[in-house]
């Protein structure tokens, strides 16, 4: 089963990119076609550009807790 599903939002690490590419919103997921959960990859849009990157490029982005 997929980490993460379409609309989730995620952030990239270990990676040096621009700080407009480092929070993005899954669009797509793409299962590896042998099997292999953690090769699976996803469509990230980052609002400039769409990008396609592995599981282990992203994280979570929890949501922020609700203020009173």
């Amino acid at each position: 089963m997929p980490l993460f599903k379409v609309g989730d939002r995620v952030e990239r690490i270990g990676v040096l990119a621009p700080t407009w590419m480092k929070e993005g919103i899954i669009t797509k997921v793409i299962p590896n076609k042998y099997g292999i959960e953690s090769a699976t990859e996803y469509e990230v849009d980052f609002g400039r550009l769409k990008a396609v990157l592995y599981e282990l490029e992203l994280r979570a982005i929890e949501p922020d807790p609700p203020h009173d």
